[in-house]
């Protein structure tokens, strides 16, 4: 009986342990809010505009710099695009980037023919070839409320877009 009461003991204790550690150590992920998010874009764009940047806003509601004009015309539907982008936080920190795929850093695809947040393709559709820019899309055009991933809700998100060519639709 001795023995059996030791493991139980001991499973027991063990099992406390276990479960103090668990409750001890949950690292508490801040929950962001619309409110949070309206905030870091009033405090972002503002210091764009203050450091003497051209903020325009689209029809959707991103914000964006033109940083280099291109020429041509704009994609559309069933185009094939080549871009070079980079997505970042708000905060500087790149959470995706077309170097991280593709040797030559160019991303190739079928405009409008894949799934992707509506904020990016707007963005997309405002650039003719040569054309680079910086945008910043809120959550609403991105992962929303729900986020994705390691995108946490309610996160507005930055891309910087290089458009390097356009191949109309056959």
């Amino acid at each position: 009986m001795t023995k059996t009461f030791r493991k139980f003991a001991f499973v027991t204790i063990l099992f406390f342990a276990f479960g103090l550690n668990a409750c001890l150590n949950t690292e508490e992920v801040p929950v962001r809010t619309a409110a949070d998010e309206q905030l870091e874009l009033d405090e972002v764009v503002g210091n764009l505009i203050e450091k003497g940047y051209n903020v325009d806003t689209t029809a959707l509601g991103s914000y964006y710099v033109i940083n280099k004009t291109g020429e041509g015309e704009y994609p559309k539907a069933g185009d094939t695009v080549s871009i070079i982008y980079t997505g970042f936080f708000l905060s500087g920190s790149i959470f995706d980037a077309s170097y991280y795929y593709y040797n030559d850093s160019i991303w190739k695809f079928v405009f409008k023919s894949q799934s992707l947040i509506s904020g990016f393709d707007e963005a997309i559709s405002l650039l003719n070839k040569g054309a680079e820019a910086d945008f910043i899309i809120p959550s609403e055009l991105g992962y929303g409320a729900g986020g994705y991933s390691e995108i946490p809700a309610y996160t507005p998100l930055g891309f910087n877009l290089k458009m390097r060519d356009i191949n109309p639709k056959n």
